[in-house]
């Protein structure tokens, strides 16, 4: 298996955003939330795993910028 594994989230906002700062934003409060439940919470991998989520990243669709946070 793979270290890394790729995810497509979608999320549906009540009015539109199309401002590329924006988006940048909102991608930054995903990665801060992921972090935060690896951190805090109950964290990423299953109950059962030996792993632990070392990085995130969050690539907006259509934007070349990714967010990348360290969780280790």
């Amino acid at each position: 298996m793979s270290r890394k594994l790729t995810f497509s989230v979608t999320l549906t906002f009540e009015s539109a955003i199309n401002d590329d700062n924006d988006i940048l934003e909102i991608a930054k409060n995903i990665a801060r939330a992921i972090k935060s439940e690896a951190d805090n919470g109950q964290g990423i991998t299953t109950d059962f795993s030996d792993t632990y989520t070392e990085k995130v990243e969050v690539k907006p669709q259509f934007i070349d910028e990714t967010i990348t946070l360290d969780i280790v």
